[in-house]
């Protein structure tokens, strides 16, 4: 590859890797739930590997564009998330339905949430980069971006989904933080919001049952299976396929808590390789963004290494017990096309970023200093 167009190879080759493990692993946890309720074994295999194929040629061709075309679509890809998000919340009305998460459109279906995830990062890096230093403004620059975050929070909230929506918060005040917002502005919002979650979650019957069984000392069936799972990997594991806690002992073993089978299977050595996989996946995302051209290129390789670290956090933090449980996937293991598709989409950002900042090195190299236009363009 030419030297003005090289992305980060590390990158790319821990997301082929952990996109291929968790293939694996799909596999390896759904094997007996597919043959028993759909009569073939490599049912939800299929599905992943076309979600697979999907996803690398959606990163393929988002490494090919220049991200700095994203900072012009900000506000209408977010319109386009509020939409979808708005219809999904006026069918589950329709039909009936307390918790659902997927938008059906056609023989087509998907989570809005997930996608949601991007588009918000994309607009606030966006809105941050065009406003400069009006951003330390209380009402032209940081109250407009609290508003966004807000909004956004409050409708994946109500599908309901309180990991999606608290990890859209999180990811949205940092954002803010690293975009030079005043720190006073901050701290005077995480107090209400922090009191507002509290109460959502109080007045809403799942997340209430799942705060409570995560505080009372005995432990809900599904942890306590997880735990049972992990415990049983020991150092080396069971052996790949070999797992007893994927016969009907660990619900959404092959989505949620498919890290509880991965350690059953392949021991603290194969978890262990796991989570240093995904640590250098967050490590070499962080370094792009600091390597960056431009301030929106910043906010956003920030905001989506952000958002790959805490999923994963959050949901191997559920499967031991470290959290309550929040429904979170995996990224590049669980399965699941929104979640694969949008993680895809969030590295071939991230790859882009690293090759125009590469680009723009090497000219620097050649015709003089490095100049950094901290501004979209």
């Amino acid at each position: 590859m030419d030297e003005n167009q090289r992305i980060d190879f590390w990158l790319l080759a821990v997301t082929l890797i952990l996109a291929g493990l968790g293939l694996v692993m799909v596999y390896s946890s759904s094997m007996y739930l597919s043959m028993d309720k759909l009569g073939s074994g490599s049912y939800y295999f299929k599905k992943q590997t076309f979600h697979l194929v999907v996803g690398i040629i959606v990163m393929m061709t988002v490494t090919k564009l220049n991200y700095r075309g994203f900072a012009a679509l900000g506000t209408g890809l977010l319109l386009i998330g509020y939409f979808m998000l708005g219809v999904l919340l006026i069918q589950n009305r329709i039909h009936g339905v307390a918790v659902n998460r997927w938008l059906h459109i056609g023989g087509f279906g998907f989570q809005p949430s997930e996608i949601m995830k991007i588009f918000l990062i994309i607009a606030l890096a966006s809105m941050i980069a065009n406003m400069g230093d009006r951003v330390r403004e209380f009402k032209r620059g940081f109250l407009p971006l609290m508003g966004v975050i807000v909004l956004t929070f409050a409708l994946v909230f109500l599908e309901p989904n309180l990991g999606v929506s608290g990890l859209l918060m999180v990811i949205g005040l940092y954002i803010v933080f690293i975009g030079r917002a005043k720190l006073i502005h901050l701290i005077a919002v995480i107090a209400p919001v922090s009191t507002a979650m509290i109460v959502l979650i109080a007045n809403v019957p799942y997340m209430k049952q799942r705060w409570t069984e995560f505080i009372s000392p005995g432990m809900g069936y599904q942890i306590k299976q997880s735990i049972i799972s992990i415990g049983s990997g020991g150092l080396f594991g069971v052996g790949l396929g070999n797992s007893t806690q994927k016969y009907y002992f660990l619900p959404e073993l092959h989505t949620d808590f498919v890290f509880s089978i991965l350690a059953e299977e392949l021991g603290f050595i194969g978890a262990g390789v796991l989570l240093m996989l995904t640590l250098i996946y967050v490590i070499r995302g962080f370094r792009i963004a600091r390597l960056a051209p431009d301030m929106f290129g910043f906010l956003l390789a920030s905001g989506l290494s952000l958002m790959i670290g805490i999923q994963a956090f959050v949901n191997i933090g559920v499967t031991i017990r470290l959290l309550p449980t929040t429904g979170m996937t995996l990224p590049f293991i669980s399965y699941g096309g929104s979640s694969l598709v949008t993680s895809f989409f969030a590295t071939g950002i991230l790859l882009n970023i690293s090759k125009q900042g590469n680009f723009e090195m090497r000219l620097s190299r050649e015709f003089g200093s490095r100049h950094f236009r901290r501004t979209a363009v």
